[in-house]
């Protein structure tokens, strides 16, 4: 099979490879999936920078989530077939024609669905069901702030806040994105590139929130502390600030920015940071993924769940697409397909 195989920590154009390598084989409990298009995330980014510490070792294929059709199951395994049309969470290994994982991390995925909707369903809406479902409860009428609100994570934490009958405040940076949280239904959109979210926070929404999701880290984090209510809660999904600042300094100001604090700041106010981590979530509990990927499924089906793909790349263009999401021009989900 071809698979595009990070090769070295540099930029887009010199760190993959494209190489004929070895169809993977199957361990129990595991299917063999022929993929269609695999997505791409700020975590690919940091591989690629060498800032990801779960990263395998060079030469790689990085990858976490893929779509396409079932090629083989392992012997007990009834819920797919060969030839169902899926949508699947990867532990590295996506950016190739074919991929293994656990049939736990597997979703049914209509025929008809567009290119990029499974990778999206895959990683950012699981994500966003355990960020917004799984570990915490969002009720109606709470305040719910998202950063990197038009991203491929952002945009389903948005429908799953609006759903649930919660205030949204998205914050994005440039108009475009501003305009597609608009049309969303957002009913507070920021452009942090005009608008300090902190200050916007203060002044027209008494300076509380009672849920923060945020993926950018560092000084966000205690910044999103500064504004949280009584009973409030922030989740951290991850550090998307350092991406492509690859200096110690760098590393140093975003451990920094996250301040520090005892847990009786939290104990006193009722509040709680809670990190979200879904490898280790795949990794040690598979009953948890198991019925993630169902309820994801039940609420694209729904229509509930509305990925979005912003773009769709040939896999030629794959150093194309990691500069588009690194620059961050994405909204919503980025997909390269092999055909």
């Amino acid at each position: 099979m071809l698979a595009q195989v990070l090769v070295r920590n540099d930029k887009p154009g010199n760190s993959f490879e494209l190489r004929e390598v070895p169809i993977p084989q199957l361990n129990p409990g595991q299917v063999r999936i022929k993929v269609s298009a695999f997505g791409l995330n700020y975590a690919d980014i940091m591989a690629r920078h060498g800032q990801y510490r779960e990263c395998p070792p060079l030469p790689a294929i990085i990858g976490y989530d893929v779509e396409g059709v079932i090629d083989e199951v392992t012997p007990g395994i009834v819920e797919f077939k060969k030839g169902d049309r899926v949508f699947a969470l990867t532990r590295f290994g996506g950016y190739a024609q074919y991929a293994c994982t656990n049939v736990e991390a597997v979703g049914h995925l209509a025929a008809n669905a567009p290119t990029g909707e499974g990778a999206a369903l895959a990683t950012q809406c699981i994500t966003a069901y355990h960020a917004a479902i799984h570990c915490q409860t969002l009720m109606k009428g709470e305040k719910v702030l998202v950063h990197a609100a038009a991203g491929g994570l952002g945009t389903s934490l948005i429908q799953i806040a609006l759903w649930k009958g919660c205030i949204v405040i998205g914050v994005a940076g440039g108009k475009e994105k501003a305009e597609y949280l608009k049309n969303m239904g957002v009913q507070h959109v920021i452009d942090h590139h005009t608008t300090s979210y902190l200050d916007y926070v203060r002044d027209n929404l008494d300076g509380r929130v009672d849920v923060v999701f945020d993926n950018l880290g560092g000084k966000s984090v205690k910044e999103g502390k500064s504004i949280l209510a009584r009973g409030g809660r922030i989740i951290t999904l991850g550090a998307a600030s350092i991406s492509g600042k690859k200096s110690k300094l760098s590393l140093v100001k975003l451990v920094l920015g996250f301040g520090f604090f005892s847990p009786i700041a939290y104990l006193t106010k009722s509040q709680s940071l809670i990190g979200v981590n879904m490898l280790k979530i795949a990794d040690h509990r598979r009953d948890i993924i198991a019925h993630e990927f169902k309820e994801v499924q039940k609420l694209y089906e729904d229509g509930i769940l509305k990925p979005h793909v912003g773009k769709v790349f040939e896999h030629t263009q794959l150093a194309e697409a990691h500069a588009f999401v690194e620059d961050r021009h994405s909204i919503g989900k980025v997909v390269v397909k092999w055909e």
